[in-house]
């Protein structure tokens, strides 16, 4: 077995990590709300996507929150690179399902639905847009920070 690299650990810029995934967290929160909303609503709740939307908003959650714990983790010393790693990988999955929910967001974007309905998709597309830049900026922050070796060795975790 390859012994697993050890990254540099910069506290100041895990605590930045940790501060853009807070505020990820909270969009998407304000997000799932919103959507959540969007299906009790006569004019949206059959919108195509939104089911989407909501499977997306589930995974991308969890990756988040994992991703959030580890950070913690390593924050509180735990700098064992396969902590590390589980940040890298979570953070690089929940990004795949914002894709998917920005994808799912354009259906409902591109559908001729009254204008009223209009304004709740802008709303949550707003929403996921503050989410997926949160989350790329804690992204971009943890690969300079770990470096591309690490990141790559990151991103084939199996688990």
């Amino acid at each position: 077995m390859e012994p697993v690299p050890h990254p540099p650990i910069d506290h100041a810029v895990f605590t930045r990590v940790a501060d853009h995934l807070t505020a990820s967290e909270y969009a998407l929160a304000v997000l799932c709300s919103v959507s959540t909303q969007m299906k009790l609503l006569t004019i949206t709740k059959d919108l195509p996507g939104l089911e989407e939307l909501h499977r997306e908003n589930y995974e991308t959650g969890y990756h988040r929150l994992t991703a959030k714990g580890s950070i913690r983790r390593i924050l509180a010393g735990d700098h064992h690179p396969t902590v590390v790693g589980i940040a890298v990988q979570c953070m690089h999955k929940a990004a795949e399902h914002d894709r998917r929910a920005a994808d799912a967001i354009q259906r409902m974007m591109a559908a001729q639905v009254h204008e009223d309905a209009r304004r709740w998709i802008t709303s949550v597309q707003a929403w996921q847009e503050r989410t997926a830049t949160e989350l790329q900026v804690a992204m971009t922050r943890t690969r300079q920070s770990v470096g591309e070796s690490f990141w790559q060795f990151a991103l084939q975790l199996q688990y």
